[in-house]
């Protein structure tokens, strides 16, 4: 590609390593959505395990991708031997972006909260102080908040999510520079991106907004027939305390449509990037 992206090009390729590879990406889609029933069945026994948990969801999820990712890159029968290297490199790869998006993001919360407090929240800080520590009056109050400035929640959303999206075009190339040159790499692929991330970000967008649309489509629909209205967390709560069942049966689809739709996609799509926009050397 020669440091550019072809949108189309690049999203017809990911759908292209889907097609090809459909049987490898269905079995790493069931054993990760087991996987997740699993964590999901050890979260409701022991809640107080939390983070184990959590740790483990996060490893699950990042070796399935790097298991995709390595079948675009070599081929599917040359995962398994590799499997737990490339996926701890983009554990690791993944957490040390993760860090600096937390850094980037509690910055822009702290200008952001400033904006509001001077100006649509201003008339609602009598009632948040009168409010106190009464979680039920705060609440409240942000309701109504958002209720009267929709406009406000709206740019909120907006730039929260623009400024995501846009450091994640930049870092996208990670996972599968990591998977293929065997070593963590992050902030080295950084200049691969330069002057390409409005057009990563628009291959993603064309790409993956279609996608998780049609997976939360269907894993909404799968839920309504179990009596779980995944729009509604008190829904999906009430289903967890009084249906475990249920509530992991849920839990297995919506990760299985997850890992099959949503993460291949984006496998496909960033190891095409990253053999296009990857410097002809050796990375520094």
């Amino acid at each position: 590609m020669a440091g550019n992206v072809p949108i189309r090009e690049s999203v017809g390729a990911a759908f292209g390593y889907v097609r090809e590879n459909i049987a490898f990406i269905a079995t790493v889609s069931a054993a990760g959505a087991a996987g997740a029933a699993l964590i999901g069945a050890i979260a409701l026994v022991g809640p107080q395990v939390v983070f184990v948990t959590t740790i483990a969801s996060t490893l699950l999820q990042t070796f399935a991708y790097a298991a995709l990712v390595g079948a675009a890159l070599f081929g599917a029968r040359a995962v398994p031997a590799r499997l737990v290297s490339d996926g701890m490199r983009v554990w690791a790869a993944m957490a040390i972006i993760g860090f600096l998006l937390f850094i980037v993001m509690f910055v822009a919360s702290m200008v952001a909260s400033i904006v509001l407090v001077a100006g649509p929240l201003a008339p609602f800080l009598p009632d948040l102080q009168a409010a106190g520590e009464d979680q039920a009056a705060v609440l409240a109050v942000m309701l109504r908040f958002a209720e009267q400035n929709p406009g406000a929640l709206l740019a909120l959303t907006l730039f929260f999510g623009g400024v995501w999206i846009l450091l994640t075009s930049r870092f996208y190339l990670a996972a599968p520079a990591s998977v293929d040159q065997q070593r963590i790499l992050t902030f080295e692929t950084w200049p691969w991106t330069k002057g390409a991330m409005l057009r990563i970000t628009g291959a993603r967008l064309l790409l993956l907004i279609p996608a998780n649309l049609f997976a939360f489509a269907v894993t909404h629909l799968f839920g309504r027939l179990l009596g779980i209205n995944s729009l509604d967390m008190a829904s999906i709560a009430a289903a967890a305390a009084g249906n475990p069942a249920a509530y992991l049966a849920f839990a297995f689809v919506s990760s299985l449509l997850t890992f099959a739709i949503y993460t291949s996609l984006e496998a496909g799509l960033s190891t095409y990037l990253y053999r296009g926009l990857k410097p002809a050397g050796p990375p520094a």
